[in-house]
């Protein structure tokens, strides 16, 4: 028990020099990685170095009452006033280390928190936003468009698609230059989401092309929606110098059908729609042949 009492606390402070050595290592080779993480090292560095001032303390103390090391230690460390500096170290590196906690790295924990949360938003609206015009990209448009598919197939509630092209986008760009484009989709944009409804679902799914999606929508409705937003397009003009550029669209208009096997298929159908009102002099809206008959064909039956 005599050489227990002896050594056991320098086998203590080796321990302690091995964590504070191992902090120090890691820190001086990674000092980027820790982030607030330095905080907590600096932490248990203050600690560490209390344990190992008041090991060795101890250990010279009964080192030398069980004769490792000379007398007058025991002499030296036993008086009063020196037996309660390690009590001391002990308040005083608490004090240290709570400060620390509570008023520099919790406060930076909760910091850096948000800031990756909000980087993780951000990272979510990149994903999802179409960067130049602000409405929703393909992927994201699709992707609601196809759980709203689900949806109203499961109720059986209307849903109609429209496909929306800007006529004569590419000359534009050739006789403006890129700058007024861009002006151009923005506007468009603008207008498409100033005209929806709330549960309206409008995103750029191509160069020049949008799409809006209508739930709770018919055919005949979405027609109407579509020609009015037509209309909103051609009688906006944009100002460039003494000119003014008037711009038309040609819309084509589809409706889900219960027999709709996915969102590919009306958008497809409102497509073609679309390409028809090309063919047939732009600034028009059509509706997809398809659709018309199947919905004549329920009605007959």
């Amino acid at each position: 028990m005599t050489y227990i009492a002896t050594y056991i606390y320098w086998v203590a402070v080796a321990l302690w020099v091995t964590v504070l050595s191992s902090v120090v290592y890691y820190y001086v080779r990674n000092p980027r990685a820790f982030g607030t993480t330095r905080l907590l090292l600096t932490v248990i560095g203050i600690d560490t170095l209390r344990n190992i001032a008041e090991n060795i303390y101890f250990g010279l103390y009964f080192g030398g009452k069980y004769g490792a090391f000379p007398a007058w230690t025991v002499d030296m460390l036993g008086r009063p006033e020196l037996l309660i500096l390690p009590k001391l170290c002990n308040v005083l590196a608490g004090c240290v280390v709570l400060g620390l906690l509570l008023f520099i790295w919790l406060p930076a924990a909760v910091r850096e928190w948000k800031a990756s949360e909000q980087r993780a938003k951000d990272l979510t609206t990149l994903a999802s936003i179409d960067a130049l015009t602000g409405i929703y990209n393909r992927r994201q448009f699709e992707k609601l468009a196809c759980a709203e598919l689900a949806r109203t197939q499961r109720y059986m509630r209307p849903l109609s698609i429209m496909v929306i092209d800007i006529d004569f986008f590419k000359n534009v760009n050739d006789t403006y230059g890129h700058e007024m484009g861009d002006w151009v989709l923005k506007m468009i944009a603008t207008t498409l989401s100033a005209a929806k409804r709330d549960p309206d679902i409008v995103g750029r799914i191509g160069g020049e092309e949008f799409a809006l999606m209508l739930p709770e929508t018919t055919l005949e409705a979405a027609r109407t929606v579509a020609d009015r937003i037509r209309q909103m397009v051609h009688k906006n003009s944009l100002a460039i110098g003494s000119e003014r550029l008037t711009l038309s669209i040609s819309v084509g208009v589809a409706e889900a059908t219960a027999a709709t096997s996915g969102i590919e298929a009306v958008m497809r159908d409102a497509d073609q729609a679309l390409y028809e009102a090309k063919r047939n002099g732009r600034n028009q809206v059509r509706v997809a042949r398809r659709v018309v008959r199947e919905t004549m064909t329920i009605a007959a039956e």
